[in-house]
């Protein structure tokens, strides 16, 4: 019997409790249902995710396994087991099937956003929303961060007025993305590299605030057009914004979407997004222009980060003990010390 199936690109999380034969969307919430304790960290999966090198599959704890984008949990004699469950890719009309999205979130009966950026995938969708005529009912977010490279006001400011869109603009500073970060990381329940995903959780938060329910983003338009199926990504952000009690509705990730575009060509580089574009008098930057990258700038993490417990925590996990000067490094064991110690799972490994 088929118990749940995590679709191609991993934006819903599915993780399974072998021992208990129990499965739900998030680790502490398997915790909480099967009675189990967190057991022990799996080592190997944290190194993965201290090099980059993600284990298919794994989770910080050796007990608490993840379905695979593109597969079901299957529930038989034998237990819980893992097969592969294909996407079918439905030839359609770009256009069409993102309006169709739209249109059934607007239909949803909630309260609904659209998390604007000043980049090409969440203008995409102000333009279509405009064709709906629902720019001015559907007000778009724009979070300001005023760092340097990393604020993305006046490019998304740029774009609402263009669609006449109604705007809210949502400060965050650095002492706030710091002050998010443990939030952060025990909704999305494993290290993180970077703090670009705290942009996610403080927009979502106040878009809470509002009485917003759902949040239309272009989160996936990136992961579905290059094939890009690690889940590195896409899960954080529907985490985030659940955790925020808001739901979280990107139409790049849409199911008839989603059929449409892996029946094209891999196509990294959105030329079919460009095109569209290009259709709705979206401006030049956005057509032609290279794409932009997306991590934030270093921040001090100092409130945070353990620095006399970290080697005692690399020697119980029998890792190489990190020096603690790239901001990467430093972020990953702030939000692996957080993690692991929320979990209750910082106990001598296995």
């Amino acid at each position: 019997m088929i118990v749940g199936t995590r679709d191609l690109f991993g934006f819903e999380r599915l993780h399974y409790h072998p021992r208990s034969g129990k499965w739900a969307g998030g680790i502490s919430q398997l915790l909480r249902e099967s009675g189990e304790s967190a057991g022990e960290p799996d080592v190997a999966a944290i190194a993965g995710y201290l090099n980059g090198e993600r284990l298919v599959g794994r989770t910080v704890l050796h007990d608490v396994l993840a379905v695979p984008p593109g597969h079901a949990l299957i529930q038989s004699a034998h237990g819980l087991e893992v097969q592969d469950a294909p996407s079918q890719p439905v030839r359609g009309d770009l256009e069409t099937v993102l309006r169709e999205s739209l249109q059934r979130a607007l239909d949803s009966g909630k309260r609904v956003a659209l998390a604007l950026s000043g980049g090409l995938d969440s203008a995409l969708l102000l333009a279509l929303l405009r064709e709906l005529g629902a720019q001015q009912r559907v007000t778009s977010y724009i979070l300001a961060t005023g760092m340097p490279d990393y604020c993305e006001r006046d490019a998304a400011l740029e774009l609402a007025n263009l669609m006449q869109a109604k705007v809210k603009i949502v400060q965050a500073s650095e002492a706030d993305f710091v002050a998010a970060l443990p939030r952060t990381t025990y909704a999305v329940e494993e290290p993180m590299f970077n703090l670009h995903p705290v942009a996610k959780l403080l927009l979502a938060e106040a878009m809470a605030e509002d009485g917003i329910e759902l949040a239309i983003s272009g989160d996936g338009a990136d992961q579905v057009l290059r094939r890009d199926q690690s889940a590195n990504y896409l899960p954080l952000c529907n985490a985030l914004f659940g955790a925020a009690s808001v739901g979280l509705h990107p139409p790049f990730v849409d199911t008839p979407v989603v059929e449409h575009l892996i029946s094209l060509a891999a196509d990294p580089n959105k030329q079919c997004l460009r095109d569209l574009g290009a259709r709705l008098n979206l401006p030049d930057r956005l057509v032609h222009g290279p794409k932009r990258g997306r991590l934030a700038p270093a921040m001090n993490l100092d409130p945070l980060l353990e620095r006399d417990r970290i080697p005692a925590l690399a020697a119980t996990l029998n890792l190489p003990a990190p020096t603690l000067q790239p901001d990467t490094e430093r972020v990953l064991w702030t939000t692996l010390t957080l993690i692991l110690d929320h979990l209750g799972a910082t106990r001598r490994p296995v």
